[in-house]
């Protein structure tokens, strides 16, 4: 429209121009000049070629300036997801665009500005992304979650979806310019693509690795000065160096992928595995709100103490966007009980001789306790781990056990315990309502050298004390064998 009324406009504007050449001709007629040139630069009709050209062009490029516009609108347009930081422990330093730090203690909304994280060595915090805009409420589902470890620097740059669900383009989360150890979880991935992308350089150049996240799964990053190793526990992720992306090193469930940043040189461990089995709860395919039956999740027994009152319970269940055993007591309990589950393995089919490594991956959120600390002995955390094992030393009738527990109440008077009678470490205090990752290290560095385990009997969880309420997403017992297959990629 708008180029038919230049065209018209234009038109008016001719008509007086024409009217002036011919006033033009009938003085030049009338005086005998005759070197009025009729076919030169201002020959009405060329003008009007050129007008009725230039409004053409002017039309077609409106046209397909609406259409390709539309079709961004509708297709290719984005809308920032909803990124929420809940710090699990410690304090977290947060630098906006502004680059101005603050120190945050509990939670804060990451927009899509560039934000760069900071944790201390005491501190651990997780960024939960859901498949919803940032006007949404906390309850839409969960996509991924990263937990940065302690000494961690990350920069999030953004989290973004479709505009609209017919759109078949991926919905894309951006961190970069990381060092430390992030925790990585993705659950939400269904029929739309996906990729999580972190960048160990700034995004700008072509230096360092890229590492791609393309599916639901489980995952362990650590980056350093010299060296970047990726575990892959489940799922699809791949790495490459930024100025060689067609050199893709995909890394398969269960494997390692060591990367040495001075030589350039990557190799793929398969020496690490997980010795429990179903220990990822979180990954277990759910409905949002649906509760499992039965009641134990697969290959673990779980129970309570056969003449507690009341009883406690257990149950599978969905849980602020991810799946976990919920270990729960209330009823006013005043009285000691316990909810736990337990895997055990068969006679001598854990021949832990040959580790180097024995470690404890643990998610859990802690939501309730009624005694502090973890009660007058130390055992009654809302949330321990325990494990079994046969030792070859005759002192302690050949059997060792280890436990580390978790609490959030930490307001009592000193008869209450941070530590329980038989743990070589106190236990850990952490946030109420809100993810936390334990990673124990390697467990052969704490126990004594006489007492390190031959086999591993049995793995388990539990929540002690009076009232209490927890649920545990994942439940690892990972192990680094000292001979396995190493391959240079």
């Amino acid at each position: 429209m708008f180029a038919l009324w230049l065209v018209f406009a234009v038109s008016g504007l001719l008509r007086v121009d024409i009217t002036e050449q011919a006033e033009q001709v009938i003085q030049a007629a009338t005086s005998g000049d005759s070197a009025y040139d009729f076919d030169g630069a201002n020959s009405p009709e060329r003008i009007a070629w050129l007008v009725l050209l230039g409004a053409f062009a002017l039309f077609c490029s409106l046209t397909l300036t609406g259409i390709f516009g539309v079709y961004h609108y509708l297709f290719r347009s984005t809308v920032p997801m909803s990124a929420l930081l809940q710090v699990a422990k410690g304090t977290v330093g947060i630098t906006g665009a502004d680059l101005r730090e603050t120190v945050e203690r509990e939670r804060e909304d990451l927009t899509n500005t560039v934000t760069s994280i900071s944790t201390d060595s005491l501190s651990q915090a997780t960024i939960q992304f859901r498949d919803a805009v940032e006007s949404e409420p906390d309850s839409a589902e969960l996509l991924a979650a990263v937990t940065l470890q302690g000494n961690t620097f990350v920069t999030f740059n953004h989290a973004i979806r479709p505009r609209f669900d017919w759109s078949q383009d991926a919905k894309r989360i951006r961190f970069s310019r990381l060092t430390g150890q992030l925790d990585v979880l993705v659950t939400g991935v269904k029929d739309r693509a996906f990729s999580m992308d972190i960048y160990t350089d700034d995004l700008n150049t072509d230096k360092g690795v890229h590492i791609q996240f393309l599916s639901n799964g489980r995952f362990r990053l650590r980056v350093s000065e010299d060296e970047i190793r990726l575990l892959n526990l489940a799922g699809d992720v791949s790495a490459f160096f930024g100025d060689d992306p067609a050199l893709r090193n995909p890394v398969e469930a269960g494997e390692e992928l060591l990367i040495r940043i001075g030589n350039r040189s990557i190799r793929t461990l398969d020496t690490t595995r997980s010795l429990s089995i179903n220990g990822d709860f979180s990954l277990q395919d759910t409905l949002l709100g649906q509760v499992y039956t039965p009641d134990a999740p697969q290959n673990w027994s779980c129970r309570g103490l056969p003449t507690q009152e009341p009883p406690g319970y257990y149950s599978l269940v969905e849980y602020d966007g991810r799946v976990g055993v919920s270990l729960r007591r209330h009823s006013n309990a005043t009285t000691h009980g316990e909810i736990s589950c337990m895997q055990v393995f068969e006679a001598e089919s854990l021949d832990a001789r040959e580790f180097e490594s024995l470690s404890i991956l643990a998610t859990f959120s802690l939501n309730y306790q009624s005694l502090s600390l973890c009660g007058t002995k130390g055992s009654e955390c809302p949330l321990m781990v325990h494990i079994n094992y046969t030792t070859d030393n005759p002192q302690a009738d050949n059997e060792g056990n280890w436990f580390r527990g978790f609490y959030y109440e930490d307001q009592a008077a000193s008869r209450y315990k941070k530590r329980c009678s038989s743990c070589l470490q106190d236990h850990i205090d952490t946030n109420a309502n809100v993810w936390y990752t334990f990673d124990s290290g390697n467990l052969l560095n704490l126990i004594a050298e006489e007492e390190h385990p031959v086999f591993i009997n049995s793995i388990r969880f539990y929540a002690s004390g009076h009232q209490f309420d927890a649920v545990v997403s994942e439940m690892i017992l990972l192990a680094v064998e000292s001979s396995g297959l190493l391959t240079s990629g």
